[in-house]
C-alpha cells in the first residue's frame, strides 16, 4: 500500500473514531436528560387549631385503610410526566456513525482507483534511448578515488546503444596515479604513472534509464575488469556508482550525428563530457 492509501486510511480511522465518541457522548446526555414540570408556590400555612378542638384525635370517623391510621404526610409525589427514558439515541447514533463511514470509504475507494490526470501521465519517465541510439563519448579527467599521497585520475570513455531494444553501456576506464591534488589535463605531461585500463558493462537491470528533455540520464553500478591480452577477462574488485547525463546539441553533420553534451558522476568525482570529443547517432 503506498503513502497515499495509508494516509487514506488513517483520515478514515480518525473520522470513525471521532464520530463513535460523538455517539457515546450523544447517548450518554439524551439518556439522562429529564423535564420536570414547573413547581408552583407551596400552600400557605394554615391554622387548624380550631378543627382540632372541635375533633380532638380519636373523634374524628378514620376512611378505611390497611392500617386504620390516617396519614399524618402527603403521599409521595409521582414521577413527573416528562422523566421517561427515550430508547431511541444510541440506535440513531451509531446509523449516523455508520452513514458517515460508508461515505468516507466510498470517497477513499473512488480517488484509489481514479485514472491519473494527464500531466501527471505526462511527466512519468519513458523508455530511452530509442532503438539504434549511438552514443561514443569523451569525459574529462576526474578523480577516480583519492591516495594518501596523490590521487587515482581516469579519463573514462562510454559507448550508449541497444541490444534488442534494451540499453547497454560499455565503460573503457583509462587510469593513472597522480602525486596532484586533481586529475590533471594531461597525466603524461604531469608525469603521472599509468595503471592497467579497467572496463564494465551496464546492460540490462544494471542500469536504469530515463528521459531528461532532450537527452536522458543513465544511472547504475560499474563492476569494473580487467582484460589481460590473451586471458579471460580478471575482476578486480572495484564497484563504482555511476551517473551520466547526456544530450545531443547542435545540427547534425554530414554523417548523420551530432555533438553531445553532459556530465558523468563515476567514484568519488565527476566530470564533463568533452562535446568536442563526443557524438551521438539517432536512427530515424
Amino acid at each position: 500500500m503506498d503513502a497515499a492509501a495509508t494516509t487514506a486510511w488513517l483520515v478514515v480511522g480518525v473520522v470513525l473514531g471521532a464520530l463513535a465518541a460523538a455517539a457515546l457522548v450523544s447517548a450518554v446526555v439524551l439518556s439522562r436528560r429529564r423535564t420536570y414540570p414547573a413547581r408552583g408556590r407551596p400552600p400557605e400555612p394554615v391554622d387548624d387549631l380550631a378543627d382540632f378542638l372541635e375533633h380532638p384525635p380519636g373523634t374524628r370517623p378514620q376512611a378505611p385503610g390497611p392500617s386504620g391510621w390516617a396519614a399524618l404526610a402527603p403521599p409521595e409525589p409521582g414521577p413527573p410526566a416528562g422523566d421517561r427514558q427515550h430508547p431511541w439515541p444510541v440506535p440513531a447514533a451509531l446509523c449516523v456513525a455508520a452513514l458517515a463511514l460508508a461515505g468516507t470509504a466510498a470517497a477513499v475507494a473512488a480517488a484509489a482507483t481514479a485514472d491519473p490526470s494527464p500531466a501527471a501521465r505526462s511527466t512519468a519517465p519513458s523508455p530511452a534511448p530509442a532503438a539504434g541510439t549511438v552514443a561514443d563519448l569523451v569525459v574529462g579527467g576526474l578523480v577516480l578515488e583519492p591516495r594518501a599521497v596523490g590521487v587515482t585520475a581516469a579519463y573514462p570513455e562510454l559507448r550508449l546503444g541497444t541490444d534488442d531494444g534494451a540499453p547497454r553501456l560499455e565503460l573503457r576506464l583509462p587510469t593513472y596515479n597522480c602525486l596532484t591534488a586533481e586529475a590533471p589535463a594531461d597525466p603524461v605531461a604531469a608525469g603521472c604513472t599509468a595503471t592497467p585500463v579497467e572496463h564494465a558493462v551496464l546492460e540490462g537491470d544494471d542500469v536504469r534509464i530515463t528521459r531528461d528533455g532532450a537527452g536522458w540520464v543513465l544511472r547504475g553500478s560499474a563492476a569494473t575488469v580487467l582484460h589481460p591480452g590473451g586471458s579471460p577477462p580478471e575482476a578486480t574488485g572495484r564497484v563504482y556508482p555511476l551517473e551520466l547525463t547526456v544530450t545531443p546539441e547542435g545540427p547534425p553533420t554530414a554523417d548523420g550525428t551530432r555533438a553531445a553534451r553532459g556530465e558523468l558522476r563515476l567514484g568519488t568525482g565527476s566530470a564533463p563530457v568533452l562535446a568536442e570529443r563526443s557524438r551521438v547517432r539517432t536512427a530515424g
